[in-house]
């Protein structure tokens, strides 16, 4: 798992260091997007799914799919160039051609050898666009392939050619205009002018009498095997390159609220990132569900596409003006989102798209669960509060027997008891908590434990290795989750001493969370909220409120002093945080519900 996480963390350095500053540039620029190639080259990304016997790295599916939407992520053309090596390295390792897998794989995996592909012609009804024929030694191939991508780019590409009994030969040939002696040749067209990714280099191969050696044929494929891999590869690689395209418009919103001080654009963020997370949750079960109907894979698949299509016209609104500039980067997300609709494309998927797009209503959300546990401690005049803090007071303003009716008034501190604090806490341009949505009070919720480590040290810091061992366990935290950090100090709560353990100095000792774990999980893993069962998030000894300053840069939740969170699970939480809507609330305390699945 670690091996993995490092993996995908060098990737995601290298996007955005090494591409995303260059983005618009890779994107129609071959010779840019040709050196972004060679920089995943560099870092052994080539070939991610050749085995290691054969110079390659291995990584699961699930490995895979992340790789491919954080590459989308942050350029739609380099993502589309490096899917067609992937695609090609992964066809020769499946032959059964051992000379050839000896030639090529050991190179693709270094980048020294670059293939493309080209057979979505077989998924075209009617007259084969490509023929071919068996002669002595191997095949003669005549017809026009309309789409290779990589042409300057790639050295070679895997041909499909219709054999007269209705199989597929599929073999490698070259991506350069190509005489044989026996008069077969392979010449290549213009490279098409692209509204997106036109750096790909996309052209069209004509093929005449070219002679293609037995010793160059990956496999020889079944009538109607395009359509049964594309039944097998619905929620796979494409699928991923959408939801990354979808990212990229996320980003491209989540910035635009920390420029732009409306409440609606911040609203869009969360609901966008809800969505995706959703999204992304729903194609992953399905894929562990071999038993998941095909139509629904193909809902999911459209859900994907439609997103990134929504996203990205997000990114469009948000920029305003700007984004009718060829260089923006909305300009660009929204080309990629047009571009990955139609990738991978078959009828049933084009189908459900549109259906998808007629029917453009979000899906309603549900609340499953079994059981539902207040996070919330009771509030009572002697409960631990933090040094300066206004006492907690009630007093009965009205009885029963003299009034007919019981009333009592009560005064306490914003971030008294079980509270949320608010951006304006911290942050003078902040808004107060009355300026936060309903919508990003109703969050999903994870739970990590280090009680054992706070018993044993009571400024013990939640770390980053704390989060890999728990996702080891647990997979990754979803975006727009809240992560909740149970320390076990709730069980202190009824000791104002023991909870807030001040030393001779006045100094508290109750753990945290550290700076790194908080910076980690906001930029790698987009979280949307911090709860902890201590008085606060940041440690007793941090007077700067580090943590809480970098949560809430944003209108994010933070929570404190919740209790009973040994109760809930380590995933599948629902939380409902109720707030008093206080006008300019530096925060407020809050009655926090989980919903247990």
């Amino acid at each position: 798992m670690n091996q993995l996480h490092t993996l995908l963390e060098q990737t995601k350095s290298y996007l955005i260091n090494s591409i995303a500053p260059n983005a618009a540039v890779i994107d129609y620029d071959s010779q840019a997007l040709q050196k972004a190639l060679n920089g995943l080259a560099e870092l052994g990304l080539l070939g991610l799914r050749i085995p290691k016997e054969w110079g390659g790295l291995a990584v699961n599916q699930h490995t895979f799919d992340d790789f491919q939407e954080l590459v989308a992520r942050y350029s739609g053309a380099l993502a589309f160039l490096q899917t067609q090596h992937q695609s090609a390295a992964a066809m020769i390792f499946q032959s059964e051609n051992i000379a050839l897998k000896q030639e090529y794989l050991p190179l693709m995996s270094q980048g020294k050898r670059l293939l493309g592909i080209g057979f979505s012609h077989l998924r075209r009804d009617g007259e084969p666009l490509v023929k071919a024929i068996p002669v002595n030694g191997g095949f003669l191939i005549e017809g026009t392939v309309p789409w290779v991508t990589g042409w300057n780019i790639f050295s070679e590409f895997i041909i499909a050619a219709s054999l007269p009994n209705g199989e597929a030969v599929f073999g490698v040939v070259p991506l350069v205009e190509t005489q044989q002696g026996n008069q077969g040749l392979i010449s290549f067209e213009e490279p098409m002018e692209l509204a997106a990714m036109t750096a790909t280099n996309t052209v069209a191969a004509n093929l005449q009498s070219w002679f293609l050696a037995e010793e160059k044929v990956v496999f020889i494929k079944p009538q109607g095997w395009i359509h049964e891999n594309d039944k097998k590869s619905i929620l796979k690689q494409t699928t991923f390159l959408a939801l990354g395209c979808a990212l990229a418009g996320i980003d491209i919103v989540e910035a635009a609220t920390k420029t732009k001080s409306f409440v609606f654009i911040e609203e869009t963020f969360h609901n966008l990132a809800s969505e995706f997370n959703d999204c992304r949750q729903a194609i992953r079960e399905a894929q562990e569900n071999a038993d998941l109907p095909l139509a629904e894979k193909h809902k999911l698949r459209s859900w994907a596409i439609a997103l990134s299509v929504r996203c990205a016209h997000a990114a469009i609104t948000v920029s305003s003006g700007a984004a009718n500039l060829k260089s923006h980067p909305a300009q660009r997300v929204y080309r990629e989102a047009l571009v990955f609709t139609v990738s991978g494309q078959t009828q049933a998927i084009k189908a459900a798209t549109l259906q998808r797009l007629v029917n453009s209503k979000t899906p309603q959300k549900t609340i499953k669960y079994s059981q539902v546990i207040h996070l919330s401690h009771i509030i009572d005049t002697n409960i631990p509060q933090w040094p300066g803090d206004p006492p907690v007071e009630l007093e009965t303003v009205a009885e029963l027997a003299k009034d007919g009716y019981y009333l009592r008034r009560f005064s306490l501190g914003e971030h008294s008891a079980t509270h949320i604090n608010s951006p304006l806490s911290f942050h003078s341009s902040g808004i107060g908590i009355e300026q936060y949505l309903a919508s990003s009070l109703v969050k999903s919720a994870v739970v990590i434990d280090i009680s054992h480590q706070a018993k044993i040290n009571p400024d013990y810091l939640l770390t980053i290795n704390d989060i890999w061992d728990w996702e080891q366990r647990n997979g990754k935290i979803p975006a727009d989750s809240i992560v909740l950090v149970y320390t076990g100090w709730q069980e202190k709560w009824l000791d104002s001493h023991q909870f807030l353990n001040p030393d001779s100095a006045g100094v508290m000792h109750f753990p945290g969370i550290s700076k790194e774990a908080v910076l980690f999980l906001l930029k790698e893993r987009a979280i949307s909220g911090l709860g902890i069962d201590t008085h606060g998030v940041d440690s007793g000894q941090d007077t700067t409120f580090t943590v809480n300053s970098l949560m809430l840069e944003t209108p994010r939740i933070v929570l404190e002093n919740l209790t009973n969170l040994e109760q809930l699970p380590a995933t599948g939480t629902t939380l409902v945080i109720g707030i008093l809507r206080l006008k300019n609330g530096s925060g407020s305390p809050a009655a926090v519900l989980a919903f247990l699945p």
